[in-house]
């Protein structure tokens, strides 16, 4: 069958060529709604395409990428209307992709890369966002359309509330009205990145500490977690005087430590990954391939869009965040 948005100069096929580790099962339901999502990443970033995601979210023990369509304002097409921002068609729309917890079974996912809050819709990205929906329409894929803090259990959510008004014509993008909840159950897909990503004041570091026997990498549907008291249990607050890293039982170095660098600062990294279970070997002060590796392995869990093994200032914030959630 084909399908209008399939004649869309700007869309690029990637069904097949997309990083995938398995595949998502077909829908049981007919798609009854078109829910459209930012990434909340930069949009000029490296990190912020489809291919990117695809990776960050295989990361996270999905088959792929969440979305059926990702739409790339970094990459411009020129076509006889004018400039698009490149429409990836990532999934098949009838598979039923993970990008709205307990609502995939229904729902199509969009996603617009980028962080609206703060970049600013282009034009061509505009277009893109009006010709998909345009042509989905005419498809007959779904009849309403939504945010995602518009589906159940997500009225805390961020998503589609900040300059998505002057784009998106056809949602009726209210701002959410529930405030934060104390406790929030774990829908299907969902993360502590995209979670803590969508909340004012709530980082993945408060996440971490606030729940010390969650594991983020292995999140249940079901599963219950703290929000509500979630807030500076790692972040201090502007009055609080920072702890001195003497004071820690794993005191962190700080600047940058890379293959081949050596000494006490090694050691305490070392000491620090093997207390978190990211196991690197011999505390021996030398940073080689195993640490590297330990290194590398935490970054997939905690900083998706800077696995490099290399320890830097937010591989420490992270690590220190972990260390805490486990009492040290």
């Amino acid at each position: 069958m084909s399908y209008a948005f399939q004649k869309l100069p700007q869309l690029v096929d990637q069904r097949k060529s997309i990083p995938k580790k398995g595949s998502y099962s077909r829908r049981t339901q007919k798609i009854t709604h078109r829910v459209w999502h930012h990434s909340l990443t930069k949009k000029n970033l490296g990190g912020s395409v489809a291919a990117a995601f695809a990776r960050f979210h295989i990361s996270l023990g999905w088959p792929g990428v969440g979305y059926a369509f990702i739409i790339e304002p970094q990459n411009v097409v020129k076509t006889n209307k004018g400039n698009r921002a490149r429409i990836v068609y990532a999934n098949d729309i009838n598979q039923r992709t993970y990008h709205v917890g307990n609502s995939n079974q229904y729902s199509l996912g969009v996603c617009v890369a980028g962080d609206y809050r703060s970049d600013k819709l282009e034009d061509a990205t505009k277009a893109s966002i009006a010709e998909l929906h345009a042509a989905l329409v005419a498809d007959q894929i779904g009849n309403q359309d939504k945010s995602h803090h518009e589906m159940p259990g997500y009225s805390w959510k961020a998503c589609c509330v900040y300059n998505y008004k002057e784009a998106f014509k056809f949602l009726n993008v209210s701002k959410p009205t529930a405030k934060t909840p104390a406790t929030y159950k774990i829908q299907q897909g969902d993360t502590f990145w995209g979670i803590a990503h969508n909340l004012d004041g709530i980082t993945v570091e408060d996440l971490i500490t606030a729940n010390p026997k969650v594991d983020p990498k292995k999140l249940k549907v079901g599963q219950t977690i703290n929000l509500g008291k979630a807030k500076n249990t790692f972040t201090r607050k502007p009055s609080q005087p920072k702890k001195p890293q003497s004071s820690y039982k794993y005191p962190l170095p700080s600047g940058i430590l890379r293959n081949g660098s050596h000494g006490n600062g090694v050691k305490q990294l070392q000491r620090a990954l093997n207390a978190v279970y990211f196991k690197c070997g011999t505390v021996d002060g030398i940073l080689g391939p195993k640490t590297v590796d330990a290194i590398r392995r935490f970054q997939m869990v905690y900083l998706p869009y800077e696995v490099d093994g290399i320890y830097g200032p937010n591989t420490r914030k992270k690590l220190q965040a972990v260390l805490k959630s486990k009492g040290y």
